[in-house]
């Protein structure tokens, strides 16, 4: 970091920090409060003993001069009322030449998340997926428009990803669910920060904020994104499909959540949501449903995990990209 940015900090302190530190308008505040429903997750043990699956993904690399080792993953835990937990997962590992590798490999994980999905989707009454389901389409839509390395290495398609993701929404679109862990999206109130910072700061209860679909976010450019989602799948599969929106808490004082989900013709979505909460809370811990806490620690990779392989395959002392940047300097 050059030195004038601590200087542009400190011109700017005042600015910064009241933003940070952002008063709202009693009306915001009533605004807030008003969108948010209380409701507490109904769970009957002796009835609602339903199967839930969590799916993640991870990905990491190291950039030698002229390619990259990579290895990705994906991960999906079962949490059974009877058997208890099961896992199983996919990897690969190998080198690519690419000046995109971050969007290669970001591409390529949630192809291998879809490819998760049908597979497990018979076998439990829920799915969890990690993230938002506009951003995997949004980043499936321009790999498929850029033509991928990892296409051609790996024999992979992400239009049969895209296709093979609305088809599958199309056939179930009550198991399916997508929860973001941190998210800056504005769809709901459209204010300075994210929704989830407002929900999070302004209510405590559990329960969900207003669905919307995201045909009619504040997000400038999510409305018509939707709309590209809702094209895409109506020629794959013939259905209208409606991604909605909404901020979840499990639990009294937690963390609040984004969940998105898909909404056929016909379907109430303030129904679909609470069917979604009532199955997730089943597995909840610390307000958190624990396949998708278990799928993130399986498939997160480490700058260990990348170096170890690095070292079985003998390439640890390669140059990396950056190496001999500062050779001759003292």
């Amino acid at each position: 970091m050059i030195p004038s940015a601590i200087d542009k900090v400190m011109s700017s302190f005042s600015s910064i920090r009241s933003r940070v530190d952002e008063s709202l308008l009693a009306s915001h505040i009533e605004r807030i409060r008003r969108v948010w429903r209380v409701y507490a997750p109904r769970i009957n043990p002796y009835i609602d003993r339903a199967r839930v699956a969590g799916i993640d993904s991870g990905y990491n690399y190291i950039e030698y001069r002229g390619y990259a080792l990579y290895v990705v993953d994906v991960t999906w835990v079962i949490v059974d009322p009877d058997e208890g937990e099961s896992w199983d997962g996919d990897a690969d590992a190998d080198i690519l030449s690419s000046s995109g590798i971050e969007a290669e490999l970001a591409a390529y994980s949630i192809a291998m998340e879809i490819e998760a999905l049908r597979k497990v989707l018979d076998q439990v009454d829920l799915v969890l997926v990690d993230g938002s389901l506009i951003a995997k389409f949004w980043t499936l839509m321009r790999a498929r428009d850029q033509g991928l390395e990892i296409e051609a290495l790996k024999g992979v398609s992400m239009k049969r990803a895209l296709d093979e993701l609305c088809l599958t929404l199309s056939l179930y679109p009550s198991k399916v669910a997508f929860i973001a862990k941190n998210s800056s999206a504005k769809d709901v109130l459209g204010l300075v920060k994210g929704d989830v910072y407002y929900f999070e700061r302004y209510t405590s209860e559990p329960g969900y904020s207003r669905p919307i679909p995201l045909t009619e976010s504040s997000q400038r450019g999510m409305d018509g994104l939707a709309r590209a989602f809702q094209r895409y799948c109506h020629n794959v599969s013939g259905m209208h499909l409606d991604i909605f929106v909404s901020y979840i808490r499990f639990e009294p004082h937690t963390r609040v959540y984004r969940l998105e989900y898909v909404v056929e013709e016909g379907c109430d979505p303030e129904d679909r949501l609470r069917m979604i909460m009532n199955i997730a809370s089943q597995t909840v811990v610390r307000g958190y449903p624990y396949p998708l806490y278990r799928a993130d620690q399986l498939a997160r990779v480490s700058d260990s995990d990348i170096e170890r392989l690095a070292v079985v395959l003998g390439i640890a002392s390669d140059p990396t990209a950056r190496a001999g940047l500062w050779a001759g300097y003292p």
